[in-house]
């Protein structure tokens, strides 16, 4: 895998590159921001909380998912 760098600056939300760059649609792009800091936005998940959603006649039913398709053995 060969790796180019270019500039760029975030304007209104897209990544504005520097100089004459045209880019392929689709192509796979890796974004490095130095000197940022982000917060992760995930909270843990209270299961008291989350049973008090569920509807009061809920029912279990069994999921199936077909037949084996490699070595899994059920």
């Amino acid at each position: 895998m060969s790796v180019t760098t270019f500039q760029g600056v975030v304007k209104n939300g897209q990544v504005r590159l520097k100089g004459d760059v045209h880019l392929s649609e689709g192509v796979i792009v890796y974004v490095v921001v130095p000197d940022v800091t982000v917060e992760p936005n995930c909270s843990k998940f209270d299961l008291a909380e989350m049973i008090a959603r569920m509807p009061a006649d809920y029912q279990v039913t069994e999921e199936g998912f077909g037949s084996p398709v490699g070595k899994e053995a059920w």
